[in-house]
């Protein structure tokens, strides 16, 4: 799905793109794309190393992209997460008996802590604006913008029935939701817009697991560029009463 959004993004936009990957070679889609790409678009990517659990990570890609970049930065994408397979992962669970401190743990850190400590660290890259009026940019977009993909089941709100347990990934996603809401109180005052966005359920690796030929019957599983492609849709449309809010790939509210 970062692949995706690195299409996207070099469709809507005009800029420097930089997309993050684990480490170098472990995202050899992403190296076909860019191998595929005429000089000029090809400088437009700037390819990273980035552990979101790895705060000294962060901190070096912070200096990295400030210092090239001239300070500044009008978007954050905040895309990595886990689930786990059920199989050769303790997660996600179907019973609360299954709950593994040390999968836990890493469910907060990938899902929650590390997107929110990414947007800690790159808010003074972000800033766009010094009080009500006084925007500090005067190319491109006036505000700037963190986009964090969630999930349906993070919504306590919805959760009315059961269904499927996983119990750290819905925590960690909801954790993930409380932050963005919390920020967005702040991070407005500075001219950045946040959010929350659910691609639907999308055919990547993350969800093979748990598709089903009923569900692809019925067309509920969505290929990865209309998924994010709708996403992005909500993105630009999106206004600054929508800071802070949850919503799907359609634009429609989630209650939290």
């Amino acid at each position: 799905m970062g692949l995706q959004f690195v299409r996207e993004l070099m469709v809507r936009t005009s800029g420097r793109i930089v997309a993050c990957v684990l480490r170098p070679g472990s995202a050899p889609d992403l190296d076909a794309y860019l191998g595929g790409l005429d000089g000029n678009d090809r400088r437009r990517v700037d390819v990273r190393r980035l552990d979101v659990t790895d705060v000294e990570q962060i901190d070096r890609l912070v200096e990295e992209v400030g210092s090239t970049y001239g300070g500044r930065v009008d978007g954050l994408f905040n895309v990595a997460g886990v689930l786990g397979d059920g199989k050769n992962t303790p997660g996600p669970e179907t019973n609360i008996g299954q709950i593994d401190w040390g999968w836990a743990t890493s469910q907060m850190a990938v899902n929650a802590i590390g997107p929110m400590t990414m947007t800690s660290k790159f808010a003074p890259l972000l800033r766009a604006r010094r009080g009500r009026d006084a925007y500090l940019r005067t190319t491109g977009s006036m505000e700037s913008v963190v986009v964090n993909l969630s999930a349906r089941v993070a919504s306590v709100d919805d959760n009315n029935v059961g269904g499927l347990a996983w119990y750290t990934y819905r925590m960690s996603k909801a954790a993930l939701n409380a932050g963005v809401r919390a920020s967005s109180h702040e991070l407005r005052r500075q001219g950045t817009w946040t959010l929350c966005l659910y691609p639907g359920m999308t055919d990547t690796a993350m969800s093979r697991p748990f598709q089903s030929r009923g569900l692809r019957d019925k067309g509920l599983i969505f290929p990865v560029d209309f998924a994010v492609g709708r996403m992005m849709d909500v993105v630009d449309g999106m206004e600054e009463v929508h800071s802070g809010g949850f919503y799907d790939w359609a634009g429609q509210s989630i209650p939290f």
